[in-house]
């Protein structure tokens, strides 16, 4: 896994041992097995996280209380090569309604043979977030954030 950091993005890279399509089905349809169960905005423990597949599309936590939290929305969906989600979480890691307040996650995947993927996240436009993006990037940039996540999503993808 290698990680960079420009001055307001982040970007990381993680090998994935399965193929290209199997790692993007894992990472838009089977969040709820890799993503960090701490990792919440609603008011109760989620369970279960959607991407929905379309541009358009909603990315939310769905609430044991049944209710929805959204996180933002699908900017751009191409499979299995490419997802750009937008990051409606505010500095304060609690929902922002206002897409232009919000960051973005782009997501490449490309195939490193029959059976290894490499994927590409870059999470760039934190300053749309206002005063205190710094704090987020730093957030998202330390090993609980995308690093981390990624590393948990690449050995759940391996087996699945």
């Amino acid at each position: 896994m290698t990680e960079q950091q420009a001055d307001t993005d982040v970007r990381v890279e993680v090998g994935v041992e399965a193929p290209i399509e199997r790692t993007f089905q894992v990472f838009t349809e089977r969040v709820e097995s890799w993503w960090p169960r701490a990792y919440r905005l609603g008011e109760s423990a989620w369970v279960d996280v959607v991407i929905e597949p379309h541009e358009g599309g909603r990315w939310y936590e769905r609430g044991q209380d049944g209710n929805d939290c959204d996180w933002g929305r699908v900017l751009v969906w191409d499979p299995p090569l490419r997802l750009v989600l937008s990051w409606q979480i505010g500095v304060t890691f609690a929902a922002q309604s206002d897409p232009g307040l919000a960051s973005r996650v782009d997501l490449r995947f490309e195939s490193d043979g029959p059976s290894r993927t490499n994927v590409t996240l870059v999470h760039s436009d934190f300053e749309k977030h206002g005063e205190g993006w710094e704090s987020m990037r730093g957030g998202v940039a330390h090993e609980g954030g995308w690093p981390g996540i990624l590393k948990a999503f690449a050995e759940v993808a391996a087996t699945q």
